[in-house]
């Protein structure tokens, strides 16, 4: 495909007016927006295509976070705690009998006395030979255990669990407002978009192009090739890989108060 198909076709679904609401986003909301277009990515890379989300946003309707419950976000969206489901245990039950067969009383599905007695994220990654799992499964005692004793719990046994697994604490960058609203500002959800489909069509996009796509007004101050390709592509690399999505939800995590403010709002605070 030349370039001026390449034009040709992405003028027939991509329009930058569409974004513009995007002040409107609650910090959440822009939260959401980041992860459904890594879930879009991991879509397009494993299965070649997109889904439904992203058939929406080429429809002209990118702004997703303006039709879900933001009141299910927090508890929905967490990356680093979440509650085992029973899909979980069946699917490690899978691996074990997979894996280890000796795991199990010969004849029977009941464990032996010494897998039980191990603890499970251990035993999975002696399975896996320790390869592949770094989860932790754990249980907190919500009716018996008061917050603080819970979060001091952990903190006493994270470094033991680190330890014990050889897997050492994730550095995590300074991420502050600065950052989520350059995020707005080098407009880097269409950004991400376009190299979507980039990917999907398995072509390549020049920043040429994108600049064009992305600053489309005689009126507006235009990013050029440099500033694309030195800051504001790999700004849009480190967010399609998840980790923007991550940095911003440690950060409402830390300001549960900013969480529903927009991003015109959180302008306002900087």
């Amino acid at each position: 495909m030349d370039t001026v198909q390449i034009y040709k076709e992405l003028q027939a679904w991509f329009d930058y007016d569409n974004y513009v609401d995007v002040e409107s986003c609650t910090l959440k909301g822009l939260h959401k927006e980041l992860q459904v277009r890594k879930n879009i990515l991991d879509s397009i890379e494993f299965f070649g295509e997109g889904d439904v989300y992203f058939n929406q946003i080429l429809a002209g309707k990118p702004l997703i976070s303006k039709t879900f419950d933001s009141n299910t976000h927090l508890t929905e969206s967490q990356t680093h705690i979440r509650q085992v489901t029973f899909g979980h245990i069946e699917s490690l039950k899978r691996s074990l009998e997979m894996f280890s067969q000796e795991s199990f009383v010969k004849g029977s599905d009941q464990l032996t006395k010494e897998v039980k007695e191990q603890p499970l994220t251990q035993s999975m990654r002696a399975v896996f030979m320790r390869t592949n799992e770094s989860r932790v499964y754990t249980h907190f005692d919500l009716e018996n255990s008061s917050d603080e004793e819970i979060i001091g719990s952990l903190r006493a046994l994270l470094p033991v669990w680190r330890k014990e697994y050889g897997i050492n604490s994730r550095k995590q960058e300074a991420f502050g407002l600065g950052k989520i609203l350059k995020l707005v500002d080098y407009r880097i959800l269409p950004m991400i978009d376009l190299l979507m489909w980039a990917k999907l069509k398995d072509v390549s996009l020049s920043n040429t192009i994108l600049s064009r796509l992305l600053y489309p007004k005689l009126t507006d101050e235009v990013r050029g090739d440099e500033q694309l390709k030195d800051t504001d592509r790999p700004i849009a690399a480190k967010a399609m890989s998840g980790e923007t999505c991550k940095n911003i939800e440690s950060f409402i995590n830390k300001n549960r108060h900013l969480s529903d403010l927009s991003v015109s709002q959180l302008r306002e605070l900087t």
